[in-house]
């Protein structure tokens, strides 16, 4: 019979993996690319960091007037849950893609999570390329630090979206089970890569609120994707971010029987949004 410790660890696990897995592949290039058109892979260091990223670029000399697409995964996660959209054909005129590995993540110093939202943001931004703009897309945890780089480098960003995006201070307080998998005697049941998550989950709701207070200076546009049946992120949390946002750079598309994972159950949805977009 397990003594209570034991138990409450196995109970903090189920529930950090239960908000934690999505279902995206994580496969072998192979798997991933069946017809061989592998993404290019590197490891550049910027701010002291080494940040991991996937690129494709379509076109034998980028076109510098058509924007990146840089694409941001939530929490845990890495670059590979975008492989889809890195070759998705329905975005011909988008020949520069990236998708990143988040600090602490995948290829970008595993463990050594930046809590700061706002100097995540700083730091991705480094990566579109000099003289371009990018369309930045986030999903969940990756939702305010693209909405940091719109409002922070609109020289850089010429519009952002955030997918099921933890946009709200209201409703991004740790839970109950966040606080079970920060204790020191529980952690060690916890995968890694969700122990680094949770180290983001803490301090989540005071991070949203700096950005709160910056969105009024929010001049680009910031499309936000919220779906009806998501679990994770309140659906009421796009209405929150209407209280901050000027109403002439925020859109929002409710999508009433999306889960959190509709990137992946329905990636024309964000295909469709970023055609529409007024730089695409």
């Amino acid at each position: 019979m397990r003594n209570p410790l034991q138990w409450f660890a196995t109970v903090a696990v189920a529930l950090v993996a239960g908000c934690s897995n999505p279902p995206y592949p994580r496969g072998a290039m192979e798997s991933l690319y069946p017809d061989g058109k592998y993404p290019a892979l590197s490891t550049v260091q910027v701010q002291g960091r080494y940040v991991g990223m996937a690129k494709t670029t379509t076109a034998p000399v980028e076109a510098a007037q058509a924007p990146v697409l840089l694409f941001i995964h939530g929490s845990p996660g890495d670059w590979k849950a975008w492989a889809h959209f890195l070759k998705a054909s329905e975005l011909p005129t988008f020949d520069t893609r990236i998708a990143v590995d988040r600090p602490g993540f995948g290829a970008s110093g595993a463990g050594q999570v930046v809590p700061d939202l706002r100097a995540q943001a700083a730091l991705l931004a480094t990566l579109i390329p000099k003289g371009r703009k990018a369309i930045v897309i986030g999903h969940s945890l990756g939702g305010p630090i693209a909405a940091w780089m719109a409002v922070d480098a609109p020289d850089q960003v010429c519009a952002a979206i955030s997918l099921a995006g933890s946009l709200s201070s209201k409703y991004e307080a740790p839970r109950w089970y966040n606080y079970l998998a920060d204790f020191a005697l529980v952690r060690w049941a916890i995968p890694q890569e969700m122990v680094w998550s949770n180290q983001e989950m803490m301090p989540l709701s005071s991070e949203l609120e700096k950005l709160e207070h910056a969105l009024p200076t929010l001049h680009v546009p910031l499309l936000l994707l919220q779906g009806g049946k998501d679990t994770l992120v309140d659906p009421r949390t796009v209405d929150e971010v209407q209280a901050f946002a000027p109403a002439q750079w925020l859109s929002i598309q409710r999508l009433p029987d999306a889960t959190h994972f509709f990137l992946w159950e329905d990636p024309d949805a964000v295909i469709n949004a970023i055609r529409k977009l007024p730089c695409a």
